[in-house]
């Protein structure tokens, strides 16, 4: 029997004997294990149709893996790497049981994850097809109101007017038990007059059914690949910036300090020009990213942190000196990223969640690529060399000194409010786009930065300026108003905040890589977080050639279904 696709499934004979039918090659894509979820990656099957036309079924991973919430992750990425090699798809189907009990534990995560991924114009494409449905005589069964209501409660939940319809268009209902006879009596099954009769009703039913499902697909507007691409790009360049970003922001507040004591110690000092000509010079700091020789989770909990202090300043930077997988090698896992659910399958992490090196929990832990070394830069003023120049009294070249500092504050400033404004749009393009909601790690990364500030105050409050703490603080205040912003006018249909085009994303990007003075280290902080991520997929299709492509006689296949749909150019 020749089959696309392998199978390998149990069936009992009359003597209640359990026999293994085995179909096709073995696949390495194909799990064949008891309670495995069985496609590990993407796969195309792709069936050569009337007038030269192609069916490309594109089997993925499934959501709601037996492996875990991990596995589904990886699958996500599998996905769309795979998608992004084809220019639309026609339809988007998701697989269920008719009457699943555990439907409701795992169902809104399941379709809360994919519509996060998808963009919205692909509403108008997705379908439902239940398999297994012979049992509930080829109808949805109890799936139906439980699904209607979870697409209710995602609807209010991310409050946008995107409606995903259910009803018979979008409902298909199959049963491969026909496919499993076959397959049975080609190794010598045997089955009653009556049991064939109801296989063969089987057969019919799925195949009208399977007819329904592409001539209502092939009505559907194509959805384009490359606005879902697009939308998960700006999802992968929020995900890769809003680390780089929290931590620009932070080195702005401490470079802003910098500047702020070398102008007291200058205002407040009595030595004249002469005398402090060595020291009219700021020190600023920079960050540069260095490569790690290997992967390693880290534990950024109080207990596993220390602070040092940087060189030639009175600024401190926290070391995560508790390194609990040197060499950590969790595939799959989103690099440099806080409560990455994800660790929990690292080599350092208990099964009850905990540390076995630290003792932490596994959410206080991170996955690093890269380190930053703090660089200090001397920056001397031409102006104020200019002034030393000409002869100015003591006081006026003071008096310039202390300006010229205030303009690099101002200008930090500034860069760091044009940073808050390419993040909210950035987080704006999302919840317009997106059919679901999707989690802010910008805002989750101020956080942290903002909690580390404050062990560093209670560490010796003394010593330590408040005003780091403060600058974080009102950053990350006035960005959540903006969120908060659009969050009510998507609520509200405000048509004052126009939906933000893909192609936007790429030029508030590069907006970003512009700054005069933080453009460049950004640029190269997300490089080498992105490229940490870099993976590989396989991308193979399997062929379905008909039997009338090697033959001269075409006659005897003019009866496929196919050339109902697609005509009759064979």
């Amino acid at each position: 029997m020749e089959v696309l696709i392998s199978s390998k499934f149990t069936i009992i004979d009359d003597n209640y004997e359990t026999k293994t039918i085995k179909l096709g090659n073995d696949d390495p894509n194909e799990s064949e294990e008891i309670g495995e979820s069985a496609t590990r990656e993407c796969k195309s099957y792709v069936f050569h149709s009337a007038e030269n036309k192609l069916i490309r079924l594109i089997d993925t991973p499934g959501i709601g893996d037996t492996n875990g919430l991990e596995q589904d992750e990886k699958n996500f990425e599998n996905i769309l790497w795979y998608i992004s090699y084809h220019k639309y798809l026609n339809g988007i189907c998701i697989l269920l049981k008719p009457n699943n009990s555990r439907l409701n534990v795992i169902f809104k995560f399941c379709i809360q994850e994919l519509l996060s991924h998808l963009h919205k114009n692909a509403k108008d494409n997705i379908v439902f097809c239940f398999t297994n449905a012979r049992e509930t005589h080829y109808r949805p069964g109890n799936t139906k109101p439980l699904l209607e209501k979870q697409l209710e409660d995602l609807k209010k939940q991310s409050r946008t007017d995107v409606e995903i319809k259910v009803n018979k268009d979008t409902m298909y209902c199959f049963d491969n038990e026909s496919f499993r006879f076959l397959a049975a009596i080609k190794n010598d099954m045997q089955f009653t007059n009556s049991e064939e009769r109801n296989f063969a009703e089987s057969w019919k039913k799925s195949v009208d059914e399977s007819l329904r499902l592409i001539e209502y697909l092939l009505k559907r507007r194509p959805h384009i690949i490359k606005d879902t691409l697009s939308l998960n790009n700006a999802r992968n360049i929020v995900i890769f910036l809003s680390k780089p970003l929290a931590e620009i922001g932070q080195l702005i507040q401490t470079n802003i300090n910098l500047i702020r004591e070398k102008q007291e110690e200058i205002d407040n000092s009595n030595k004249t020009i002469n005398e402090l000509k060595d020291r009219l010079y700021i020190s600023q700091i920079d960050l540069e990213p260095v490569k790690l020789g290997y992967p390693r989770t880290v534990c950024t909990n109080i207990s596993c942190i220390e602070f040092l202090q940087i060189e030639r300043t009175n600024s401190i930077k926290t070391d995560y000196v508790k390194h609990c997988c040197q060499h950590c090698f969790l595939r799959f896992s989103k690099s440099n990223v806080i409560n990455n659910k994800a660790l929990r399958f690292c080599s350092a992490i208990k099964l009850s969640g905990t540390c076995k090196v630290c003792g932490c929990h596994w959410n206080k832990h991170m996955h690093v690529t890269y380190e930053n070394k703090y660089v200090i830069n001397d920056i001397v003023d031409k102006n104020v060399e200019l002034q030393i120049t000409i002869k100015k009294t003591d006081q006026e070249i003071k008096k310039a000194i202390v300006n010229e500092h205030q303009k690099r504050i101002d200008q930090l400033q500034q860069e760091q409010q044009k940073i808050n404004e390419v993040s909210f749009r950035f987080a704006q393009f999302l919840r317009q786009n997106a059919i679901a909601a999707f989690n802010d790690a910008y805002a989750d990364y101020l956080d942290l930065f903002i909690k580390e500030e404050k062990i560093k105050k209670s560490a010796n409050p003394s010593y330590y300026d408040e005003r780091i703490l403060k600058g974080l603080e009102t950053t990350r205040d006035s960005y959540m108003k903006q969120v908060e912003v659009i969050k009510k006018a998507i609520e509200n249909n405000d048509s004052s905040k126009p939906p933000i085009p893909p192609k936007e994303i790429a030029e508030l990007e590069q907006q970003l890589y512009n700054l005069p003075l933080n453009g460049l280290t950004l640029k190269k902080l997300k490089y080498e977080a992105e490229r940490s991520q870099t993976d590989i997929f396989r991308y193979t299709e399997n062929h379905y050639m008909p039997a009338w492509k090697s033959v001269s006689n075409k006659t005897s296949f003019k009866s496929n279904p196919f050339a109902k749909i697609f005509g009759k150019g064979w």
